[in-house]
């Protein structure tokens, strides 16, 4: 695409935007800017356009910038997103998770020369070696007896949050998580491997010992933009001060610590506003919401419990409704699955499958669900650790790559070139010009040969791995998790595998479809939006799991915020009073936010 076209791509954008003050006011800053954005604020059109901007106009060529975000989700949405403006990831153009940018753009350039101690090859250590390691480091330290799993979640944020291993907070842990740290971590580099948090704080390490890894980075980045900041965490917040604040790379940050939903990983929704606050950095706030009815942002606004000032930009008033299912969760199941659906559906033309969201807190109450949803013969997409396979780069890219199959290659839905930008950022040992032609080739060729959406999956996998193409991946030491993902994907496709029945038009369809019902957990939810949204398992001790004021309460609260932001119109929410864990039934009522949100809106349960 011509630069002329890129450039109209954001103009327009920009256009578009200036009838919302704040908006442009992002999109025209000239130096640090932090936008805090509301649900269903803009803020991707804002973030997007304005990449597009500094990429046309502030960046001289060959110098470009650098995109991080939270998850592989983020970053596709970011990338389709930029598509539409003519733009794609590419040598000027860095988009991706942090432990990526830090892997590919910080340890693998400069990590030998700056003498840091990393196995050679470099290889990325698989879920299963991870899972292994962790269990023996555990057992070293805490004894045979210890169970790892109760401990995995905690080990988890200690590592992610305490950084500085000479201070209190590493002492006072000196004989447990710290000691399961530097065990875990020794025996990570006696294997040869790294994992995705050590990516990250070595990445750190580097540019908080090296300046002139710093300068490196700001010659070819002199631009970096965050999504999501609140849910990034204390390393990359550590990253932000020592390239932005520090070195002077120009920083644009995006994000809403009112989303801020992952704190057993290490967010800190504190830190993007400790940011936004700083002398040097503008500070942009997006109010308006385009998404959600003013009921729901009533609602939604008294369940976090903090005044904001969001006002709806749509006329529609929308729903919210309570419904008490005394039978437990399966009557909550049942009647979202065969009343609360099929009237949704019937009471909006043009409404879809897809345009509704079923919201649940944990991946074993989507898997009740999902098995309501199957046996009513409805077709669905499950976005949580539920799902049979687990969405990694590779496996995200392979169902776009079955959707071009399935048909998308005649809108262009996605890109073949896209496909293609991809499929070289996989393999980072090919650099010679015959040989990334012929990886083009082999992929160009296996795609053309199967573009056929009733063709099983099973067929399909086993073409891709005779054409050469798993071969390619699996010289790559940096792609052994990915090696492993594929690998476990396959297995359910062979003879009684859970996707025995798959078909490519299926599998690409897993990406989000007008067809498909959507299952997720709340957690899961976050950056989606619905038509509808229906919430179930709302009681006391499992949203919120404890109503004692404190973190987690107030983390829970913008968990029922997040979940109820991603609707337009239609918020339905589901309770029975009481439920089972470990056998055992726990009866504490619906819970308080539900209370809050009814009294809101003056509605009363049917």
């Amino acid at each position: 695409m011509s630069q002329e076209t890129q450039n109209k791509g954001y103009q327009a954008a920009a256009d578009e935007m200036r009838a919302n003050a704040p908006q442009f006011e992002a999109y025209e800053s000239e130096h640090h800017c932090v936008v805090l954005a509301g649900p269903g604020s803009g803020k991707t059109k804002v973030l997007t356009a304005k990449v597009a901007r500094m990429l046309a106009e502030d960046v001289r060529q060959p110098r470009g910038l650098a995109c991080l975000t939270y998850s592989t989700q983020c970053v596709k949405e970011l990338k389709s997103r930029l598509q539409r403006l003519g733009i794609e990831a590419g040598a000027r153009l860095f988009v991706g998770t942090v432990h990526s940018f830090c892997l590919r753009e910080i340890i693998i350039p400069y990590g030998r020369i700056a003498g840091l101690n990393l196995p050679d090859p470099l290889k990325v250590a698989t879920p299963g070696e991870q899972r292994r390691l962790f269990d023996q480091a555990v057992a070293n330290i805490l004894g045979a007896n210890e169970n790892p799993a109760f401990l995995k979640t905690r080990f988890d944020e200690f590592r992610r949050t305490v950084l500085d291993r000479e201070s209190p907070e590493w002492e006072a842990e000196a004989f447990r998580f710290a000691a399961i740290t530097l065990d875990y971590e020794r025996l990570l580099r006696e294997a040869g491997v790294i994992d995705f948090d050590a990516m990250t704080l070595a990445g750190l390490e580097l540019i908080k010992t090296h300046p002139w890894i710093c300068k490196a980075l700001k010659a070819r980045f002199p631009i970096l933009v965050v999504d999501e900041y609140q849910d990034l965490g204390i390393p990359l917040h550590e990253i932000v001060m020592e390239l932005c604040i520090k070195e002077g790379i120009r920083l644009f940050a995006v994000g809403d610590p009112d989303q801020s939903i992952y704190g057993f990983t290490g967010a800190r929704p504190s830190l993007m506003r400790q940011l936004a606050a700083r002398k040097e950095v503008q500070e942009v706030r997006l109010r308006l919401n385009y998404r959600c009815g003013k009921t729901i942002i009533k609602a939604s606004t008294l369940a976090l419990g903090e005044k904001r000032e969001f006002v709806s930009a749509d006329d529609h008033a929308g729903i919210v409704q309570g419904y008490e299912c005394p039978g437990g969760f399966d009557e909550q199941v049942a009647l979202a699955v065969h009343t609360l659906i099929p009237e949704a559906l019937a009471r909006k033309e043009g409404r879809m499958l897809g345009d509704i969201g079923i919201l649940y807190q944990s991946q074993y109450d989507g898997q009740e669900v999902a098995d309501a949803v199957a046996e009513a013969g409805i077709e669905y997409v499950r976005f949580d650790q539920g799902n049979p396979y687990s969405r990694t780069p590779l496996i995200s890219w392979l169902e776009e790559c079955a959707s071009w199959c399935a048909g998308g290659w005649k809108e262009g839905d996605p890109r073949l070139s896209t496909l293609l930008r991809s499929w070289l950022r996989f393999l980072p040992s090919i650099v010679r010009d015959s040989e990334i032609a012929a990886c083009r080739r082999e992929l160009v060729q296996f795609l053309h040969q199967t573009r056929q959406t009733g063709r099983s999956l099973n067929e399909w996998l086993t073409l891709f791995k005779g054409k050469g193409l798993y071969e390619r991946i699996a010289k790559e030491p940096t792609m052994s998790d990915e090696i492993e993902a594929f690998d476990a994907l396959y297995q359910l496709t062979v003879a009684k595998g859970k996707l025995v029945k798959y078909t490519v038009g299926y599998f690409g369809g897993q990406r989000g479809s007008p067809n498909h019902l959507n299952l997720t957990t709340i957690h899961s939810a976050k950056g989606l939006e619905y038509d509808v949204v229906i919430m179930l398992g709302l009681e006391n001790g499992r949203i919120p799991y404890s109503t004692d004021d404190g973190p987690d309460l107030r983390e829970s609260r913008r968990l029922f915020y997040v979940a109820m932001t991603r609707a337009k119109h239609e918020v339905h929410l589901l309770w029975s009073g009481w439920f089972i864990r470990k056998g055992k039934t726990i009866t504490k009522g619906r819970s308080i936010f539900v209370d809050e949100v009814l009294d809101s809106t003056e509605e009363a349960p049917p």
